[in-house]
């Protein structure tokens, strides 16, 4: 289905998506750097510089959660770029493989150039657009990742044949779930509702579907062989001390109910048809209702973490009345709806004061620490201020933050509450062994447990006597905002 008298082929479709691209990336050089970006990149760094995972090196998130990050991180030193710069490169060339392979699926399904254009121009700007502050994220790479898998999905709803490469977008869905599992809702909610339409379980049996499960399956099997550690020491700390943090479910819920909501009012608005329960939009649907619970069930409430939700909620009227007609009304309503979503992907979490200015008065270049459980504090301020990181883990004292919280929570058992002391025993002697082996020039404390309740991190870590030797030498310089500043007065670095 076209637009009578109006040719849109494949030049002008790649025209259309390079312009898109190339303002993503004007727009991500400047800002690309956020807190996660930071700290997974300068890990990566450090892993190159020799450190090992799990002896020198800690990371909250399963392995492929940061080596994800390690080809921009090992190019950039190998080209002498900007790690920050190779991200963004290498993300927009995912995108590019992600619709390419799209777009080889409609054209063995046969769907008309006006159709395959319109989904590659508008997938190309929710992919790359869209995510604004999100950008880079392990969540956006994820959802790129997963998005050819999707609209195959799509293409076999409407009983079409995408072809051979079905097999890659398998691949890519797999990634994605490697990456979190909580991707697994999305991927598998559209095909199971194919299952239940089609009355037969052939929908969980094609070659992209096959395909995910090896790669999920021999990720697995990596993980167990070559990361033990991993798995027998830091994951029993996460279960227990990070995935139990969480918000409350009405401060969860408005957001997926408002999104998803707002998604299928405008498929009522402008295409009615397309509203039925087997519609061609319902694989899109439920793939964003998949996203909404990989939000709820993560807990967290954090922007990044609705990204797959917006965009997919986005996708399902876009895809299917971007060749329409419309009244004026619906599209500024649309656009006004975009906006508002693109407006809180990239809305500031509760963060810090602006420091980089403070710390290079006070010390050049310095080795920098911070005592707080909030990875925002030291990254990306480090690379801003073209410091050295002398922490083993980005995450600073996270883990020891959820078990603080747990302890002064509801009650739990003997055996718990050993368990939370021992994580937080496992958080003082890696910072003890930062302090001592690092010598950071700087220590940041913050004031705040998990950015909502007033706490003395200094007290906390003055706890342990060795720690409180180490600490001795530093003296505090300001109290800005929620941020101590402490400088090494010793003259030993």
């Amino acid at each position: 289905m076209g637009i009578p008298g109006l040719n849109f082929g494949t030049r002008q479709r790649w025209v259309i998506v390079a312009a898109i691209l190339l303002t993503a990336a004007l727009v991500q050089i400047p800002i690309v750097l956020n807190p996660d970006l930071g700290c997974l990149l300068t890990t990566n760094e450090k892993i190159l510089d020799g450190g090992k995972l799990g002896i020198d090196v800690f990371e909250l998130n399963p392995p492929l959660s940061l080596f994800m990050y390690m080809p921009a991180a090992w190019l950039a030193r190998a080209t002498g770029a900007a790690p920050e710069f190779v991200l963004i490169m290498m993300v927009i060339a995912a995108i590019v493989a992600a619709l390419l392979l799209i777009d080889r699926a409609a054209a063995a399904a046969r769907l008309d150039a006006w159709e395959r254009s319109t989904t590659i121009c508008s997938l190309a700007f929710l992919l790359a657009i869209l995510p604004g502050a999100v950008f880079g994220q392990r969540e956006h790479i994820a959802v790129v990742a997963l998005t050819p898998f999707v609209a195959i999905t799509a293409l076999r709803w409407r009983s079409l044949d995408p072809g051979p490469v079905a097999i890659l977008a398998g691949v890519g869905a797999g990634l994605a779930m490697s990456i979190k599992p909580f991707f697994a809702l999305v991927v598998g909610l559209p095909m199971i509702l194919d299952v239940v339409r089609r009355r037969s379980l052939k929908p969980l049996l094609t070659p992209e579907a096959c395909t995910a499960a090896i790669i999920v399956i021999g990720y697995g099997a990596v993980v167990v062989a070559a990361f033990p550690d991993y798995l027998s020491t830091y994951a029993p700390m996460v279960a227990e001390a990070y995935l139990p943090i969480r918000k409350e479910l009405s401060g969860l819920l408005p957001l997926p109910i408002v999104v998803i909501g707002a998604s299928i009012a405008f498929l009522r608005l402008s295409a009615p048809h397309q509203l039925k329960l087997w519609s061609d939009a319902t694989p899109w649907l439920a793939a964003a209702i998949g996203g909404a619970a990989t939000f709820v069930l993560q807990g967290k409430g954090w922007a990044y973490m609705a990204f797959a939700l917006c965009m997919f909620a986005i996708a399902a009227p876009l895809l299917h009345v971007c060749r329409k007609a419309l009244r004026a009304p619906v599209v500024i309503g649309g656009l006004a709806a975009i906006a508002l979503i693109g407006l809180y992907l990239s809305s500031p979490a509760p963060g810090f004061p602006p420091l980089a200015a403070r710390i290079e008065a006070l010390v050049k270049h310095p080795r920098l620490l911070t005592i707080t459980d909030h990875v925002g504090l030291g990254h990306p301020l480090v690379r801003e201020i073209g410091g050295t990181w002398v922490g083993s883990s980005c995450a600073a004292q996270l883990l020891a933050g959820g078990a603080i919280l747990r302890q002064n929570g509801a009650q739990s058992t003997r055996a718990e509450q050993a368990r939370l002391d021992g994580i937080i025993q496992f958080e003082r002697q890696h910072l003890l062994a930062d302090v001592r082996n690092g010598r950071p020039d700087i220590i940041l404390v913050d004031t705040l447990l998990l950015s909502s309740f007033p706490f003395d991190w200094l007290a906390w870590a003055n706890a342990e006597p060795e720690l409180r030797a180490e600490l001795s030498r530093y003296r505090e310089i300001e109290d800005f905002g929620r941020v101590r500043i402490f400088v090494d007065q010793s003259g030993g670095h």
